[in-house]
């Protein structure tokens, strides 16, 4: 029999990049989890959550302690009934991370229905049920602003780079607005940008980090060359060298998200969760040149607009970092008076971006690359058959 004193979450999008960290950790912890996420045809919930938690960590035997439900989230109401008698309404913590992560959604309406509208029923729906509600929301609330960013900061007259940040920011709003007239405690996470595992260098999900390695990747697949060769004598790049790109490890984001979780005093405040002391745009493109073996063979030149003609490799670039360009040239900086008040130890979960890490990085996104050629070499083999 399992103990009614056993802490339950009900943890949405789990089998999501951030989501899955954080189920891997909670079960780890001894936690009651409840991973709820759509439906997806034969693909069904339970597969899925096995091979994100897979792709987390080692392999460990979570029967008994993880439950799957599958959730239309237009119409969640009925997915209270989930908690069982073991989930003790003064236990049970609502975690809601699911949504829409793309800047440029081929529907605008519909990533506003899944970010806003899908926000506010789940918190209805679990209102009563759970001790506490967190909300994952992100630092892109803050839009187009520079300079310091409080945490207590919300609507500031900010303009939007995307919908993405448009959704997020109503988000936010929306959600502390129904939990307040449902007196439901809440907290609210803003996560920077989060990066690949720092151990295993994976990602379920194209971080901004991915598309640094895939346009080294795509130079070397154009010019046919391998690591350590000359790829251009000089490459212009269109970013402000002095620019931060505040990349924060998802090894680094889950446990603070864990700490936060279970603080006493975390209700009603909000935490950025963004690294303490991120590098500039010069100093990150070194360390890739480093962790290619490039770093002596190229002449990297930042500049706010490139002339035409373009050399192809800086087609190339432009190409795949068009939609990041905002958050490469960002002079943002995030006050964690609240998060360094809660874990005062902070700075210790994170470390620099450094080569070993970008080289993990790089081999995970080429392991995975040849797995879905494989499987698709596999896949015309059986079909001429």
């Amino acid at each position: 029999m399992l103990s009614t004193d056993m802490k339950s979450a009900v943890v949405t999008g789990a089998n999501g990049f951030v989501g899955s960290h954080l189920v891997y950790r909670l079960l780890e912890q001894g936690w009651r989890v409840h991973a709820v996420g759509r439906a997806a045809g034969h693909d069904r919930l339970a597969a899925r959550m096995s091979l994100a938690l897979a792709d987390v960590g080692p392999h460990a035997d979570f029967r008994g302690s993880l439950f799957c439900h599958e959730v239309d989230f237009d119409d969640p109401t009925p997915s209270a009934s989930i908690l069982s008698r073991e989930d003790a309404a003064g236990s049970t913590t609502l975690i809601h991370v699911a949504g829409d992560t793309r800047f440029h959604p081929p529907d605008p309406a519909l990533q506003h229905r899944v970010n806003v509208e899908g926000a506010v029923k789940v918190m209805e729906a679990f209102a009563g049920r759970v001790a506490t509600a967190v909300h994952i929301s992100t630092t892109f609330v803050a839009g187009d602003r520079t300079g310091l960013i409080r945490e207590d900061e919300l609507d500031c007259g900010q303009q939007f780079r995307n919908h993405y940040e448009r959704s997020k920011f109503d988000a936010e709003r929306a959600v502390t607005d129904v939990c307040r007239a449902h007196n439901m405690p809440l907290v609210i996470a803003r996560p920077s940008v989060v990066t690949n595992d720092r151990r295993t260098g994976r990602a379920s999900t194209f971080t901004h980090l991915n598309a640094l390695v895939e346009v080294v990747s795509r130079v070397h697949r154009y010019y046919r060359i391998t690591d350590g060769e000359v790829v251009s004598e000089r490459i212009r790049l269109l970013s402000d060298p002095e620019g931060t790109l505040n990349l924060a490890p998802i090894d680094s984001i889950a446990p603070l998200l864990l700490r936060i979780i279970v603080a006493p005093d975390a209700v009603g405040r909000t935490f950025h969760l963004s690294h303490p002391s991120p590098g500039s745009n010069a100093e990150l493109m070194n360390v890739m040149a480093e962790a290619l073996q490039i770093r002596d063979k190229i002449a990297l030149e930042f500049m706010k607009d490139i002339p035409r003609p373009m050399t192809r490799t800086e087609e190339l670039i432009v190409g795949v970092l068009e939609q990041y360009m905002p958050y490469l040239n960002s002079s943002a900086r995030y006050d964690m008076s609240n998060v360094r008040s809660v874990v005062p130890e902070y700075e210790a979960y994170f470390s620099a971006i450094d080569p070993p890490y970008i080289r993990k990085i790089l081999d995970a996104q080429r392991a995975k690359k040849a797995q879905r050629m494989q499987a698709r070499c596999q896949e015309a083999s059986q079909s001429r058959a």
